[in-house]
């Protein structure tokens, strides 16, 4: 039998078995109130469902969830909360992240020529870069992770995935929800949320944060900055316009701060005589507070910002028109400081290479969405349009030059580039992107054949990229590259409810990854799009009057022309991607389980299992055959967690909060093929709330992050003939944290 049809078969299996026990326990209390399992709607279709009802992988969390768990932003689901989902700074950067799903994880989308492989909505806008994405978010009502390929109703660049984030919308009502908190390593939070009163006709509705930690990794010298310090602030405001019942227009404008600095790498091997080390450095450190020498660290500003308008008209009970305009820029500087990882050693050799990047991008885009029903009959359509200006530039400088004797740094008064004119990038490239794209999904529900929904679905998309190469080591290269594709990526789902809490579904579907060109390659190779085709059959079951439920998926996904990285040896910030030729098969399984036993005591476990074997290409530098593993991708991954209220007390009501996660067993980049050991975070939560202050509500939470303190590497990097260095996750941080509503 082969490996994906074991896969389903289980699924199959386990689908016969839970519809067993579900007919068994459902005889008369299917519509009794219960303190079970909390029903869950989502937008996953474009239209307010139960999550148990939408035929596809997906986890949704809501604002009371991820404030339990300890998220402000993406980047703080990396450590495995929801564990198919894998983010990561990229390369140490604060406000670049990679983010990946199902084993499809790009290390290095910063670059404005190339695209992620898990699509970004907020609010139903497509957010083109993942520069910006590490920012906080504004008030969360829910974030959805939908896994697997999406490409019929969210598009290209879907291949893994897509991240849903609804936020909330003015209420029309006075109210304030306001927290503040402090921790560890010197952390400042504070936020608010503040609904006003409709004013003829116009909801209004303002969010603001402010979020500051102080470095994990102390700079010797007292007259430079920390490594990894954070500095991020922000705010929002809302309009909501209802002139009808059936009429809304919500407007949107938000502007994010990030002021952060970069991380600090360990260096764990070298490959250069030992009589080239200097002194200070030593191998294999591990987690340390003080770093190794004082050299300069800058601060990576960034400013993000947008416009957007959501307006909605309910022609009919059944039917609804949306539209979707948007305008969004980014800003973003990031500067890494190697303090030796990169460099190679030796008496008055430079050192404290500090790689210099900025990223400007600007997009528009416009949706149309028409959502209704007749009869038998659910229907989605609409069409897309997008348009994206980025550039993009990099310079490497350095700080100093190692003393005669090798055991400190000469400074520099101000960076120094290594390479080409200080006015002119070492790296600069432009791009124009347009795509628009014609979509429609129907569900064909027959009274005939109660329980069966058909679904069939396609997205026609005509794709255009325009780029130049302006620079390449301080030289105008006089580089461009086209790139072209015009597509129809279809989808299909036979789905049918056994009874009203058990339903199983299969499904075909097929999306896309844009092609482009790699800016750091000398050349601007150009690379054609890689293509997804995927399986997945799933189960999803609620048992014993809803104090259980269990949702089973399991895929098997086949990747055709793969974009591939290889990095120069001789020249580190040169790389060149190309399509592999071989075609790649990647499987899984995703089971979410969530179990209330008694009242207010809930446990859940997500587990993930992930088949992702190394693609066998061609170095197109050595000429070696290289495996090429998937980033950040465990082959299991498992989440689990406990919450629990207490009884009420006279002046409060007391709950816990209690995750571990898995965080390892994962080859972070393919410059190093060791895998990680498998560790696990613990998180924890204790909040004392509904304590009653006047007209308003206090809240007391006790909350930590990495209970046990434990180190794994989430970046490493090796470069041939010099080292390799290794960047560490957060240690334990702790605080305590006061929210006041009314």
């Amino acid at each position: 039998m082969k490996p994906q049809s074991a896969h389903f078969l289980v699924a199959t299996m386990l689908l016969s078995s839970v519809s067993q026990i579900a007919v068994a326990q459902q005889a008369d209390t299917a519509n009794e109130a219960n303190d079970g399992v909390e029903e869950i709607v989502v937008t996953a279709q474009k239209r307010s469902e139960n999550i148990q009802d939408v035929p596809l992988s997906i986890v949704a969390l809501n604002a009371d969830t991820l404030e339990q768990r300890g998220i402000n932003s993406l980047a703080g689901l990396f450590t495995g909360q929801v564990p198919s989902l894998r983010i990561a700074p990229f390369l140490g950067r604060p406000s670049a992240v990679s983010i990946g799903m199902r084993g499809l994880v790009p290390v290095d989308a910063t670059q404005v020529t190339r695209d992620p492989t898990v699509g970004i909505y907020i609010d139903g806008v497509y957010i083109g870069r993942v520069s910006g994405l590490a920012m906080e978010f504004s008030e969360i009502e829910r974030l959805e992770v939908l896994r697997g390929p999406q490409g019929t109703l969210f598009g290209r660049n879907t291949i893994g995935g897509a991240i849903s984030v609804v936020t909330k919308r003015p209420t029309g009502e006075f109210g304030v929800d306001v927290r503040a908190g402090v921790g560890n390593f010197d952390s400042r939070l504070a936020a608010a949320h503040i609904n006003l009163p409709k004013i003829a006709g116009i909801s209004f509705k303002f969010d603001a944060l402010f979020n500051e930690r102080g470095g994990l990794y102390l700079n010797p010298n007292p007259d430079f900055l920390d490594y990894q310090e954070i500095r991020r602030y922000g705010f929002k405001g809302s309009a909501l316009w209802e002139p009808a019942d059936n009429v809304s227009v919500l407007y949107s404008y938000d502007q994010s701060h990030d002021d952060s600095t970069s991380a600090y790498s360990d260096i764990i091997a070298t490959d250069q005589p030992a009589a080239n080390r200097p002194s200070f450095i030593t191998l294999n450190e591990g987690r340390v507070r003080t770093a190794r020498v004082g050299v300069p660290v800058l601060r990576n500003p960034q400013r993000a910002r947008g416009h957007s308008v959501v307006a909605e008209w309910d022609v009919s009970d059944d039917v609804t028109l949306r539209s979707i305009t948007a305008w969004r820029d980014l800003n973003s500087v990031q500067w890494d400081q190697d303090t030796g990882a990169v460099t190679s050693w030796g008496p008055n050799r430079v050192f404290g290479r500090l790689s210099y990047a900025l990223v400007r991008q600007n997009q528009f885009s416009q949706e149309l969405q028409l959502v209704g029903q007749t009869g038998e009959l659910k229907y989605v359509a609409g069409a897309y349009y997008f348009n994206e200006n980025g550039e993009d530039e990099a310079t490497v400088f350095s700080a100093g030059r190692l003393n005669a004797t090798n055991t400190g740094v000469n400074l520099f008064p101000a960076p120094v580039p290594d390479g080409g004119a200080a006015n002119i990038p070492d790296r600069a490239a432009r791009v124009n992107v347009k795509s628009k794209a014609l979509f429609g999904q129907f569900t064909w529900s027959p009274e005939a054949v109660a329980g069966l929904h058909v679904t069939v679905g396609a997205r026609y998309t005509d794709d255009t990229k325009d780029g130049l190469l302006t620079a390449v080591r301080g030289v105008d290269p006089n580089l461009n590259f086209t790139f072209s594709s015009r597509r129809l990526d279809p989808m299909a789902v036979v789905a049918y409810d056994f009874t009203d809490d058990i339903n199983a579904y299969v499904k075909l579907s097929r999306a896309y990854r844009a092609g482009g060109a790699n800016t750091r390659s000398a050349i601007l190779r150009p690379f054609g799009e890689e293509q997804l085709l995927a399986w997945e059959a799933g189960v999803k079951a609620d048992l014993f009057d809803r104090h259980a439920r269990v949702n089973i998926a399991a895929y098997s996904s086949r990747l055709s022309d793969q974009q591939v990285d290889f990095i120069n040896p001789e020249f580190v910030s040169n790389t060149e991607t190309v399509n592999a030729p071989e075609k790649r098969t990647i499987k899984g399984v995703e089971a979410d389980l969530t179990i209330v036993p008694v009242t207010d005591l809930q446990f859940g476990i997500n587990y993930v299992f992930t088949d992702a074997p190394t693609t066998p290409v061609r170095n197109i530098f050595t000429g070696v055959i290289q495996n090429i593993s998937s980033a950040f991708t465990p082959r299991h991954a498992v989440t689990v967690s406990a919450d629990y209220k207490f009884p009420r007390f006279s002046f409060g009501e007391l709950r816990l909060h209690l995750d571990a996660n898995t965080a390892g067993d994962y080859i972070p980049n393919n410059t190093v093929t060791e895998n990680a050991n498998l560790v696990y975070l613990v998180n924890a939560r204790i909040t004392l709330g509904d304590i009653d202050i006047g007209n308003g509500k206090l809240e007391l939470a006790l909350w930590a992050q990495n209970l046990t303190n434990v180190t794994y590497n989430y970046f490493d990097f090796r470069i041939a003939g010099r080292q390799t260095s290794r960047i560490y996750n957060d240690p334990r941080t702790f605080g305590v944290q006061a929210r006041v509503r009314f």
